[in-house]
């Protein structure tokens, strides 16, 4: 009998170690709670309301990546009139990457990357655009999504 109890308790703990391997390690959803003006000049979004974290700090316009890994992100969000906005990830102070946000002047767009983080790397977003317009607040799960943020660790652990 007690071989039984071991091979389950072998079994259970295999299937905890999967499901730590399989699944992202860290996970965070942020939004805005009031409507932001981004002008031509630029604008770092401050972000205001945490809908899901699993592991990362964040503080405003600052968030902390909590371990080494490959990271996709992905930004939502809607114009209050047809845009053409640049999105920056600014990467401990440095913009890394610069892209425009797709499908471009309309005012429904968006922005996915994928990028390489060390531990304790911080990332800000940063928009600019050629005319300025008002960045629009809608829950999650709504018609128009914005703005709302998903950065989910693709390897490692937390």
């Amino acid at each position: 009998m007690s071989d039984l109890y071991q091979t389950s308790a072998d079994l259970r703990a295999a299937t905890q170690d999967l499901a730590r391997q399989e699944r992202p390690a860290a996970a965070l959803t942020l939004t805005r709670s009031a409507t932001l003006s981004i002008t031509t000049a630029g604008t770092t979004i401050t972000w205001q309301t945490e809908i899901r974290n699993n592991g990362f700090t964040w503080s405003g316009t600052t968030i902390t990546m909590p371990t080494s890994g490959y990271y996709n992100i992905f930004i939502a969000f809607r114009a209050g009139a047809a845009a053409s906005p640049t999105v920056q990830l600014v990467v401990n102070t440095v913009s890394v990457v610069r892209m425009s946000a797709s499908p471009g002047n309309l005012n429904r767009l968006s922005v996915i990357a994928m990028r390489y983080f060390t531990t304790g790397d911080t990332l800000s977003i940063l928009m600019d655009t050629p005319s300025n317009f008002t960045l629009n607040v809608n829950a999650e799960n709504a018609a128009d999504e914005s703005p709302i943020l998903h950065i989910v660790q693709m390897t490692g652990a937390v």
